[in-house]
């Protein structure tokens, strides 16, 4: 077995703002939708007592905006093996995956799962309902432990389809759900499984953290992601999950499996010291985990016509991406056909730890269908790159893909904590 077999996407189960469904999110990019709205589901904690549009204010959130979903429709805890007893306090995040799992299962034609070798592997960074059980005691404890813990966001999945597989849950901030895919895709190359479930979830639940990022500055007060942008101001938090359904190329051509496209390779690093501050990027962490990511890929820079970026619209940190992918990617393609970078993050908000699921299925379908979906606020570029020199173009219409062999895009990921991941897919073979 080649340590480079590319691996192939057979499912997807996606649940953004304004799109339940991998086909309804691949319209809404293709349509130039934007789904953040001010109008939060009625089951969340409402932070309009705490609306200042005073930037920076301690205590206060600089905008009401964000990308919401109604995760209270459809469940039906028997159906996931979940006790009632347990689902009166089941994370809402769980739920979520739970359901995603499902329809990546039935997208992939997977029926027959009980007691296979079937690894799952998700990303999970806030624990909002933990905090807000944690603090009951009068809330039943052993309904917390099996409920709420960020563990069971995939021990979860594993008990409701009895997967006998590797099972983790993943927290690398924003590069959660990514670095769970990465982390799938080397179970799966090393035999350890056979099929993989990977991806990330995230719910806005509460206003902590919400206050936390407006008090840091890093919310944005116009309300939309604007990456690239010359006024870019910050990100808008939003709701999502979304789950990819995994094999080996081999596998999934041998059972016959419909592909949505390839996971060519992938790569995660840590920035280290690079950077002042610890949450902040780096340009040699961008360049080493590009690089890295195209070595195990055997992929040259020159073939990756489309990079779907981080992306999440604060200044200093898209100035360092966009230098990145340019000095990575840009500068070694053609001079008539620039790198073109977007950002989903304009059209549904910051899923955080799912933020890089959504991008990779938003990737995975641009190649397959080789088109490249509009970045929304594409129509006044950051003049703090040399957009240009570095051979790199924002996207600012839906436009056919540019290169004419097989599409190529790169799926780029930052999390907080220092942790890059960059994942390369490719258009499926010809099925």
């Amino acid at each position: 077995m080649s340590a480079y077999e590319p691996i192939a996407i057979v499912g997807i189960g996606a649940r953004f703002p304004g799109a339940s469904g991998a086909q309804e999110l691949w319209d809404l990019v293709c349509g130039e939708v934007d789904a953040v709205t001010a109008e939060p589901p009625a089951d969340r904690s409402d932070a309009r007592a705490l609306y200042d549009p005073t930037p920076r204010k301690a205590g206060r959130v600089v905008s009401l905006d964000g990308g919401f979903l109604d995760h209270t429709k459809g469940f039906v805890p028997g159906d996931y093996a979940v006790t009632e007893r347990e689902n009166a306090t089941l994370d809402p995040q769980h739920r979520l995956l739970l359901q995603c799992a499902r329809d990546a299962l039935a997208d992939a034609a997977l029926s027959e799962t009980a007691g296979q070798d079937i690894g799952v592997f998700m990303g999970q960074s806030t624990g909002e309902h933990w905090d807000r059980l944690h603090g009951n005691t009068t809330t039943d404890m052993y309904a917390i432990a099996t409920a709420a813990a960020r563990s069971m966001a995939s021990g979860r999945i594993s008990y409701a389809w009895d997967l006998r597989g590797p099972c983790a849950t993943v927290d690398a901030a924003c590069s959660s759900g990514t670095l769970a895919v990465h982390l799938a895709c080397q179970s799966l190359r090393t035999g350890e499984c056979d099929i993989a479930l990977a991806g990330g979830v995230s719910l806005v639940l509460d206003t902590h953290h919400t206050v936390g990022y407006s008090a840091a500055g890093m919310l944005s007060p116009s309300g939309r992601c604007r990456f690239g942008h010359e006024d870019a101001d910050g990100f808008v938090r939003s709701d999502g999950a979304g789950v990819l359904v995994l094999k080996r190329l081999s596998r999934a051509q041998a059972d016959g499996d419909t592909i949505h496209a390839l996971i060519l390779g992938s790569a995660q690093a840590s920035k280290g010291r690079t950077a002042k501050a610890i949450i902040a990027p780096s340009l040699e962490g961008y360049l080493h985990v590009i690089s890295r990511a195209c070595a195990i890929a055997d992929v040259s820079p020159d073939r990756i016509a489309y990079v779907e970026a981080h992306g999440n619209a604060a200044p200093a940190g898209d100035r360092v991406e966009l230098h990145a992918i340019g000095a990575a990617i840009g500068v070694h393609r053609p001079a008539d056909r620039p790198c073109l970078i977007g950002s989903i993050k304009t059209n549904i908000g910051h899923p955080e730890a799912a933020g890089g699921i959504a991008g990779l299925i938003k990737a995975a379908l641009a190649v397959r269908n080789r088109t490249v979906p509009a970045s929304l606020h594409s129509d006044q570029p950051t003049s703090q790159v040399d957009w240009t020199g570095l051979g790199i173009a924002p996207v600012p219409r839906t436009i056919d893909w540019p290169d004419t062999e097989s599409a190529v895009a790169g799926v780029s990921t930052y999390g907080l904590s220092g942790t890059f991941v960059h994942i390369l897919v490719g258009q499926p073979p010809h099925q």
